[in-house]
């Protein structure tokens, strides 16, 4: 199930050009006949390029989780073997504390079950020790840094996903003959004071991503034009990338 429509394609096509701030709004821009509108026209691409780009986009959040669901299995793995260590110590210790009947007895009733004390005593031990080396440092610890991680925006946005998203639309744009460029605008005479995205690129994809993140903010949208245009590849592995490194720990 796709979140883009086509009125998205319609929507964003029309609100795709460089944004001159010497108009109070887009909309005025656009009014006065000002605003030149590569994509017009283009929907039907547009659309595809949307939706090509939110499949990988899904793709790549669902990896991310699974590698973070992993590297925490793998943090909490020693303390889990610890606790059920010191459980299995207590059955090896009642073990060793009967007195011949209840042995005997315990011993008669394994054998309906083809086996016998002196084997499950065998057993945990050998699990015991398997318990005993789990819990220790199996896995080398990370210093942990303070602030917020590297590649996860201020809202909490990770930016990872967003490059691959914004991948495909810059190929798409970069086809149109539209420059895949950040540029914004800090617009001093408005109360609360806005930062608005000037350059077509950034209009485009600064509303298409919060359509996938409603959290999306202009400066995720900064760093992801800058990492896309310095590495514009789809990353086809993502264990062993430095940024997905630096996300999941």
């Amino acid at each position: 199930m796709t979140l883009f429509a086509r009125h998205h394609a319609h929507a964003l096509a029309d609100d795709t050009f460089r944004f001159r701030i010497t108009f109070d709004s887009a909309d005025e821009q656009k009014r006065c006949g000002k605003a030149v509108q590569p994509l017009v026209g283009k929907e039907d691409a547009l659309l595809k390029a949307l939706r090509a780009g939110e499949q990988r986009y899904v793709e790549c959040k669902t990896e991310l989780q699974a590698i973070q669901k992993l590297r925490r299995a793998d943090t909490d793995l020693p303390a889990r073997c610890a606790k059920m260590g010191e459980k299995l110590k207590e059955v090896v210790q009642v073990l060793s504390v009967l007195d011949d009947v209840s042995r005997q007895e315990l011993d008669s009733m394994a054998h309906l079950h083809g086996s016998s004390v002196q084997e499950m005593s065998g057993h945990l031990e050998k699990l015991l020790s398997c318990l005993d080396a789990g819990s220790e440092e199996l896995f080398s610890k990370r210093q942990k840094t303070a602030g917020r991680k590297r590649g996860v925006g201020k809202g909490g946005v990770q930016r990872v996903p967003l490059e691959e998203f914004a991948k495909e639309l810059r190929n798409f744009l970069l086809k149109e003959g539209v420059p895949f460029t950040f540029e914004a605008a800090t617009r001093d005479d408005r109360q609360p004071v806005d930062h608005v995205p000037v350059s077509a690129a950034a209009r485009l994809l600064y509303r298409a991503a919060r359509v996938l993140d409603r959290r999306v903010e202009l400066s995720d949208i900064e760093a992801v034009i800058m990492a896309v245009n310095k590495k514009p590849e789809f990353r086809e592995e993502l264990l062993g990338d430095a940024m997905v490194d630096a996300l999941t720990r």
